[in-house]
C-alpha cells in the first residue's frame, strides 16, 4: 500500500482505512507522542489538511496493538536458479508414473491381499 491509496481510502470513507494507515505509519502511531500531534504530522506528509484526526490515532492505538505488522514494502520477485544437484531428471514413462501408485490384486500373493485394506473396507 502507499499514500496515495491510503488517501483514496479515507476519501471513499473506506473500512480498511485504519488498518492500512496503521501500517504505512507504524513507527509514529506506536511512538509516545500525542495523538493531535501524530496526525499532523501524517496529514501534512499526506499533503491533505485535516484528514486524519486524532480519534483515528487513539482507534489503530486501542484496536492494533497486539498484532504484528508485516513490513509494507514490496519484495522483489527474483527467482532462485535451479541447482544440478536438487534437480533429479525423471526416469519413468506416465503409464508407469500412474501403476507405481497402484496395486493389482492379480499379481499379489493371498497374503499381501489380507494386508492391503481399502479406504472403503470397513474395519
Amino acid at each position: 500500500m502507499d499514500k496515495k491509496t491510503l488517501i483514496n481510502l479515507f476519501e471513499r470513507r473506506d473500512k480498511k482505512r485504519r488498518r492500512i494507515l496503521y501500517e504505512l505509519y507504524f513507527d509514529l502511531i506506536t511512538s509516545k507522542l500525542t495523538a493531535s500531534y501524530i496526525a499532523e504530522m501524517i496529514c501534512n506528509d499526506l499533503g491533505q489538511a485535516e484528514m486524519v484526526r486524532a480519534a483515528d490515532i487513539k482507534f489503530c492505538r486501542f484496536h492494533f496493538k497486539n498484532q504484528t505488522i508485516r513490513p509494507v514494502t514490496a519484495k522483489p520477485i527474483v527467482q532462485s536458479p535451479v541447482s544440478a544437484v536438487t534437480a533429479k531428471p525423471r526416469t519413468e514413462t506416465p503409464e508407469d508414473g500412474f501403476a507405481s501408485f497402484c496395486s493389482d490384486p492379480e499379481t499379489m500373493s493371498t497374503q499381501e491381499n489380507i494386508i492391503v485394506q481399502s479406504k472403503f473396507s470397513k474395519k
